[in-house]
């Protein structure tokens, strides 16, 4: 029964039939909470009395960023401690359910956060993902605490071994809701924004993608299901004996992703090695024209550098969009090896190089002036978002003029640069440290640990995927890639560009089509083709190519989605709804599928069929604005007014914001830079 009610009140669900999330709770605005009797922050804090039969995931974990998720991280604390500062402590419980539960269930995070308080350097700990009961995609810490206190196996009585079993390994423990429950976040007026804004979300893209079972957007996703352990918590040797080893295994605590410079801080190199070799690969690049292409002396060449996201669950780079900072490397040098231009230098070291292209999103206040060291508190709107969706692609184009005096071939390399966070962050984080209170917590840090992070220190680069092109006279082949899947890809990547510019796709397809090698090949590029034409409503010839592909690959997922919005796209909503029902059986998980069927029903005047629909996306989603907006509609159009005014009420709370548009504007009108990275395909004019 316990599970039940926390449940309902975590998505707010209605008698009535309504999805509606909910924003208040016990450690509001954080949507955590516990069950009867009483969860102490010093209980969740322990950890050194697991290590004694866990030594191996007690090893890993302390090296992880769970560890290091409070305010012993000098790049949370300079965030959470302005949040702190000018939105007031109550409302910093918004950070504290996924960085401090220590802290927050004992209440610290409404008052002061001393620095030699053990809970202050708890991060996630294993008592907070081990006593989890209950769990859901609402984000913002929305998990339940058990009170239950964990018992103490004996290793030589297997009832009390299953009994501490029972407790540690609840059902949730292995589940993306889990995850999902922090790694989704949003601000509103809960937190003292002034309107909704979705945050740090790792959960959409993963669950709109081939990762979780969806085959819509593509027929070359990977056909292998991946959740967050997959990735992040892969088997890894017990050397210490742990007595949760399985076959001399256990599941890594590492938690690895992009943190090189959380390792760098630390001075941990085999971390670092173990972050990098995950990046590497992660993302692939390329350069097109392709090698051989001609080049004249004198004329103004462009390049187009296509970015896939190949590997990563989520969008590429993930987490904190607005914090990454991943660029695009280019030189182009002549046959004498010297260097005619260049773009986005290595090490890129101001984090303003006009010339670099980064995958990041852009945050901005209420000036429409960009916001780069994490104040949250500040955000008002997202003026671009340049990093990449599960599988997608992405171009950005460079340009350069010849030299009248052409040595040739020219050497085209491109590079894919990481570094875990933006420099103005990194600044902002060192200052703090070396202040008093800086300080302060770097020496109980040290205590505790016997180090402290240094965020002065330089952040690691890391070489994430080299491509490299000849184009002129006597260029010879570089690439070992097919033609057809490199001009697949490019065509891919300019799908995204804005629909006046979407033809420009077509000839690299044209020409990814002619060179595909299988059936499944050109099956691939036909989606792309489909998928353009439904975009420029061209509805025949989508559902053509959508036809032919299904002679080569019968039945495919992906065909049913092109079907459907290829309908939708022009109105044909009842033609639209059965490809869509059939998408949306195959990919339960994917809410965007959902949303989209519940319009066409919606439209369709099926109202009781839209609200299904709506419902069904709003247990992935809850505060999807289209589901949301359908749910309403359909719960009016069946005069069930009360309900739908509730329903109404909460699809404007979260919608994006009327002035998000202007604010963006803003920042293209006087920021460098910010007008251009607002178009999808745009073009850097290299240095010379």
């Amino acid at each position: 029964m316990r599970v039940i009610l926390i449940l309902a009140a975590a998505i707010g669900a209605a008698a009535s039939g309504a999805s509606v999330p909910a924003e208040r709770g016990r450690f509001a605005p954080s949507h955590a909470s516990y069950g009867p009797g009483r969860v102490r922050g010093s209980t969740l804090a322990r950890t050194d009395d697991c290590a004694v039969c866990h030594a191996d995931v007690a090893a890993q974990w302390r090296t992880s960023a769970h560890s290091f998720a409070s305010f012993n991280n000098p790049i949370y604390r300079v965030s959470v401690e302005g949040f702190r500062e000018e939105s007031g402590r109550r409302r910093s419980r918004h950070c504290g359910g996924c960085h401090d539960p220590a802290l927050l269930v004992d209440g610290v995070m409404d008052g002061e956060v001393a620095p030699a308080d053990p809970r202050a350097h708890a991060g996630v700990g294993c008592r907070t993902c081990h006593g989890i009961e209950h769990a859901t995609l609402d984000g913002n810490g929305s998990y339940a605490l058990t009170s239950r206190e964990i018992p103490i196996p004996e290793p030589d009585d297997a009832a009390s071994v299953a009994r501490h079993v029972a407790r540690v390994a609840m059902p949730q423990l292995r589940t993306a809701e889990l995850c999902g429950s922090c790694h989704r976040a949003f601000l509103g007026a809960m937190t003292g924004n002034e309107r909704h804004l979705a945050g740090a979300d790792d959960v959409t893209p993963w669950q709109r993608s081939g990762n979780a079972g969806s085959k819509l957007a593509r027929i070359d996703d990977p056909g292998a299901e991946r959740e967050c352990r997959t990735c992040h918590m892969p088997l890894e040797d017990a050397t210490m004996g742990d007595l949760a080893a399985t076959d001399g295994k256990v599941s890594s605590h590492r938690f690895l992703g992009g943190h090189t410079w959380l390792a760098a801080m630390r001075g941990d190199a085999d971390g670092l090695a173990r972050a990098r070799e995950m990046l590497v690969g992660a993302a692939s690049i390329d350069v097109l024209p392709a090698d051989g292409a001609s080049i004249e002396a004198g004329e103004r060449v462009l390049l187009d550098v296509v970015v896939r996201n190949l590997r990563v669950g989520h969008r590429f780079p993930g987490g904190t969009q607005d914090a990454q900072d991943t660029w695009i490397s280019l030189e182009v040098q002549d046959a004498d090896g010297r260097t005619l231009a260049r773009a986005g230098a290595d090490h890129a070291a101001t984090g303003d190089d006009p010339t670099a292209h980064r995958l990041r999103a852009l945050v901005v206040g209420e000036d429409g002036q960009p916001l780069l060291a994490r104040e949250a508190h500040l955000f008002r709107a997202v003026a671009f978002n340049q990093t990449i969706a599960p599988r997608d692609a992405a171009v950005v184009q460079y340009a350069f003029e010849a030299p009248a005096r052409l040595r040739s071939p020219l050497r085209v390399t491109a590079k894919l640069l990481h570094r875990s966070r933006g420099l103005p962050l990194q600044r902002a984080a060192c200052d703090d440290s070396r202040g008093a209170r800086g300080r302060a917590f770097g020496r109980a840090a040290d205590s505790r640990t016997g180090s402290s992070l240094d965020p002065c220190a330089p952040q690691p680069v890391t070489e994430v995927a080299r491509a490299e092109v000849e184009i002129g006279d006597g260029a010879r082949r570089a690439s070992v890639r097919p033609d057809w899947k490199r001009f697949y890809e490019h065509g891919l990547a300019l799908l995204g560009g804005v629909q006046e510019r979407l033809d420009e796709a077509r000839p690299s397809l044209d020409r990814a089509l002619a060179g595909a090698e299988t059936g499944r090949d050109r099956a691939i590029v036909m989606v792309a083709l489909g998928r353009l034409a439904a975009r420029t409503g061209r509805t025949s010839e989508a559902i053509s190519w959508a036809d032919r592909a299904g002679s080569l690959v019968p039945g495919h997922p992906a065909l049913d989605r092109l079907r459907g919005d290829a309908y939708a796209a022009v109105w044909r909503w009842r033609e639209a709804v059965p490809p869509l029902r059939a998408a949306a059986r195959t990919a339960p998980r994917d809410d965007s599928v959902w949303a989209a069927l519940a319009i066409a029903l919606g439209s369709a005047s099926d109202f009781p069929g839209s609200l299904q629909a709506a419902l069904s996306g709003l247990r992935r989603a809850p505060r999807d604005p289209d589901l949301l907006r359908a749910q309403a509609l359909a719960l009016r159009e069946q005069g069930r007014a009360a309900v739908a005014r509730t329903a109404w009420d909460a699809s404007l709370r979260y919608r994006t914001a009327d002035d998000a548009h202007d604010l963006a504007a803003r920042c293209a009108d006087e920021v460098p830079g910010c007008a251009l990275e607002r178009q999808p395909v745009h073009v850097h004019e290299m240095t010379p």
